[in-house]
Order: structure tokens, then sequence, then C-alpha cells
């Protein structure tokens, strides 16, 4: 396939495009900084604005033609980065903006970054039951997350409207790519700091393999999936962690040695996402 990667050049953009190159497809990336890919065109887009994105998916010289996929991971990827308000405006027109320019010239695959954030984080209010996966209530605690839930939202309604549409809403959690890993220490030395997202974490190369499986994937309709490593970012034992931190959070699953509270069971069930990395194998 021709797939269009948004925000090419970020944390999560980078590995998608070496996944996609690695098994076989051409990549155009559409960003608003350089490539960062050998041998991958970078198309500037800024993608809130509408009539770049149409002009960018429907053919750019001297690549006419519209792509067969989206991978949809450009925005401002966490809170705290600029104002609440620029966060959600800038991810919420964008992601809308590459919904409807996808509708409207018939590219019927996309997968897009959504995020753990929605299930409640920072989890002021304990999560409804662990591990956590894709029935546990949507609490957007931020407007970042509530960005994510109004993506997710669209993507319903955009499938409704379009039954030809598969939009797969990947929920990432904190991605690590290299130079995070040395923030680990600290962490590990206080388990308290991860709290928050119950010490959940994801390796930006297994984040990049499963774009590439959610658009590879035979779906239809809007799916969401939880991508995570499989195991916690701490060497204490999960189920110490929960007696320690959430000592009142029913339990749905085993909370064996350092298990992960975020459960991926679905997206290794509907794309066949297995996570490959740990901090351990370091």
């Amino acid at each position: 396939m021709l797939v269009a990667v948004t925000g090419s050049s970020g944390k999560i953009g980078r590995e998608a495009v070496a996944s996609l190159i690695a098994a076989g497809h051409k990549v155009i990336g559409l960003d608003l900084k350089p490539a960062l890919t050998a041998g991958v065109r970078t198309v500037g887009c800024d993608c809130t604005d509408f009539g770049q994105v149409m002009g960018a998916l429907s053919g750019v010289d001297p690549m006419p033609g519209r792509p067969d996929a989206i991978v949809h991971l450009a925005g401002i990827p966490m809170p705290g980065l600029t104002t609440d308000q620029t966060v959600f405006a800038a991810n919420t027109v964008s992601t809308y903006n590459i919904f409807s320019a996808a509708a409207r010239l018939g590219i019927w695959r996309i997968a897009w970054g959504s995020s753990e954030t929605i299930l409640g984080l920072p989890f002021t209010t304990p999560p409804a039951f662990a591990p956590l996966d894709e029935t546990h209530p949507d609490r957007p605690e931020w407007s970042y997350s509530l960005s994510k839930k109004v993506g997710e939202t669209m993507a319903d309604e955009f499938c409704r409207w379009h039954r030809e549409l598969t939009i797969v809403s990947l929920r990432f959690s904190n991605v690590y790519a290299e130079a995070d890993y040395a923030a680990r220490a600290a962490i590990e030395a206080n388990p308290k700091l991860r709290r928050g997202n119950v010490w959940g974490y994801v390796d930006a190369r297994d984040a990049g393999e499963a774009c590439r499986l959610a658009i590879e994937a035979d779906l239809s309709g809007h799916e969401r999936m939880i991508i995570a490593a499989a195991d916690t970012v701490v060497g204490t034992p999960t189920a110490e962690l929960l007696a320690s931190h959430f000592p009142d959070v029913p339990m749905r699953g085993p909370a064996d040695g350092n298990v992960s509270l975020l459960s991926s069971a679905r997206a290794r069930e509907k794309i066949g996402y297995v996570p490959r990395h740990s901090w351990r194998d370091r």
C-alpha cells in the first residue's frame, strides 16, 4: 500500500514509517518537520488546515494519487506542552480534518493515535477494575484526554456515515523512545511517580508496529484498542503496587509478576499485536 503518515517525524511516527517500509509498503510523510527517514518523502502539511490536508491526500507532484491508508499521528502529543485550549483545538481539528478528507477522497483505512489518558489518568479516582481494558469507562480528566475522547466519538460517527470506512483508535500508553529510558531510574526509586498511569508504558518500536498492523488488519467500522508493553515500568511486583496504591480496585485478571495493568489483549486478538520490547531487556 501507499500509506500517508501524519506526524512522521515524531516519536511514534518514525517507528511507524520504519515498520511500514520493512513490510514493503510505500510511505509519504505529512509533517511540518523535515523527513528523518532516508528515502521517505515528507510533504509539509499543517493538519489543522483542512485545505492543506485535502491537497496533500489527493496527490502531490511528483507523487499523484491518493494513498491507500493513513496513519494519523500528528498533533500535540501530551498535556502541558502548551495551553489547554491549544492542545484541544489542535488535536481535535486535525483529527476531524483527516477523517473528513479521507471519507471525501475514498481512503477507507485509518489508524490514529488515541491515548491511555482517556481511561481516567491521573486516577485521582481509582480505576473501576484492573487490568484496564476497552470495557473500562472513559473518564477523560484533562483537555488532552478530552480531545482523544472527541476523536474517538468522531470515529464512531464517520464509520456510521461511511460503511466502507475502518478507523482504528490506538490507545497508546506512555511511549518510550531510546532517550526516555534514562528517566526510569527515578521511577524505580519512587514508583509513586507513575501511579497516575498505573505504571504503564510502551516502547516506541512496538507502537510503530501497532500502526502497521492496524492498517493491514481485516477490520470494519471503528475499533478501539490499548497498546501497551506486557510489563510495568518498575521492578516492584504488580500485586504489591496494587496493594500499596489501589487496594480497593477489584481484579479481573491475574496480577502475577510484573504484568501490565493495561491489557493489550484486544489488540492481540484484532490485529496480532504482541509487544516485543521491554526495559528489562536493556
